[in-house]
């Protein structure tokens, strides 16, 4: 019979088994269990409560008619006028990139972070993912505050079907915290639509270049080899030479030539925006065609741009806090070389010069690579001005007709 065949040991008759009110069998089976029992108890308390699961309907009710495309995107974004909206964070593409379900109505949104870009990862040919420098510690530090958290979000701009917006937590902005934490960089395109001041990004970038974190590790910064005395100093106009170029004298009795940061003088229409002097460009290509030909009085807005100069600075003292040194260029095709620019923002009266012309519509900003750090330290206020000034239709965004002077120039 074998050492099992006793009837006691092998009786196929299952023992009885006590089960308790509101719980399965499996549930019974652990009836010895305390907490098993509590656990069935709120079960209990909460069926007769019509609680959750158990209301009348089964939850139906709490279903969500989630919505994953905006046929308008753009006209969704102004309709929220830029208040902040409720929303929880389901998704972390990249550090500044998230897929947000916007609350009550239930729009599953993809949101870039207004004004930021953090590392990103780039696919490849074969479908594999390669982050670049800190991207997965970026993506990391978003998802670890955001994910399934509830906050809100202040949408901003749509661009190209690309919702820009800015996520705000009880702890703070994530925005300006990836920046400080150096794990993002500030994007010029994008700086526009932030609502919540462009000068505390560029503060936030401006701390951790200093402090050289994660993607600034190996930054150096455009005066970094200039001593703290020839990087601002007080001097006296003595000559306005274009719209955009003065020579000033300094303490010591020396002459130097300062280029404003980041702006261009008028130019004629179709001449190359890279030439760092228009004027010198536009007489060698026109000399041989007119021999009358005088960019001053000829090129529209340059005589009022440099008027404007001569009688806001000649012969007075102004602030000048070096930016950036332009390398000199060799001659290239069809372009000639240049010296070494000294680029500069001058204030007086704790009015900026450069900010004033653009303002008037006598100058216009130069763009820049975004990895292009030699511009003016003013650069956001610049664009500003030259978004009212088009806005307005001053000077070279006029739709008048230009003024013409004639002007008998017989100085040296």
């Amino acid at each position: 019979m074998g050492p099992y065949s006793d009837e006691s040991t092998c009786s196929l008759s299952p023992a009885p088994i006590a089960v308790l009110p509101g719980c399965s069998i499996s549930d019974a089976a652990q009836k010895d269990r305390p907490e098993q029992a509590r656990l069935c108890e709120l079960e209990d308390q909460a069926k007769a409560s019509k609680k959750g699961m158990w209301s009348e309907g089964g939850g139906t009710h709490t279903i969500r008619d989630l919505k994953y495309t905006i046929e308008n995107p753009r006209n969704f974004v102004d309709s929220s006028h830029q208040k902040p909206v409720n929303a929880i964070i389901e998704h972390v593409r990249d550090g500044s990139v998230v897929r947000a379900l916007l609350l009550p109505d239930y729009y599953l949104v993809t949101v870039m972070l207004s004004g930021v870009k953090c590392p990103t990862f780039k696919r490849e040919a074969d479908g594999t993912e390669t982050p670049e420098p800190f991207a997965a510690e970026a993506k990391f530090f978003t998802e670890s505050r955001l994910l399934q958290r509830d906050v809100q979000i202040i949408l901003e701009s749509c661009h190209n079907q690309i919702i820009l917006g800015t996520i705000l937590h009880p702890n703070g902005n994530i925005t300006e915290l990836l920046l400080k934490e150096g794990f993002a960089r500030c994007v010029d395109w994008s700086m526009a639509v932030y609502t919540q001041g462009a000068e505390k990004l560029r503060a936030a970038e401006r701390s951790a270049k200093e402090r050289k974190v994660r993607i600034w590790k190996d930054y150096v910064a455009p005066t970094a080899n200039l001593d703290q005395k020839d990087r601002q100093f007080v001097a006296k106009v003595m000559q306005v030479i274009n719209a955009d170029a003065l020579v000033v004298k300094l303490n010591s009795g020396e002459y130097k030539t300062i280029h404003l940061s980041s702006i261009r003088p008028p130019r004629n229409e179709g001449e190359p925006t890279t030439h760092p002097n228009p004027s010198i460009c536009i007489q060698e290509k026109n000399k041989d065609k007119d021999k009358r030909f005088r960019p001053l009085y000829d090129i529209p807005y340059m005589f009022e741009a440099r008027e404007f100069l001569r009688k806001k600075l000649i012969g007075k003292k102004v602030n000048v806090t070096v930016d950036y040194i332009r390398a000199a260029t060799g001659p290239g095709e069809g372009t000639p070389a240049f010296a070494e620019r000294t680029c500069a923002t001058v204030t007086i009266g704790g009015i900026n010069i450069a900010e004033a012309l653009v303002s008037k519509g006598l100058a216009t900003v130069i763009r820049y690579r975004q990895d292009d750090d030699q511009r003016s330290s003013h650069y956001d206020e610049l664009l500003a001005a030259e978004a009212r000034a088009i806005k307005n239709g001053k000077g070279l965004h006029s739709k008048k007709e230009v003024p013409i002077h004639r002007v008998a120039d017989i100085s040296g």
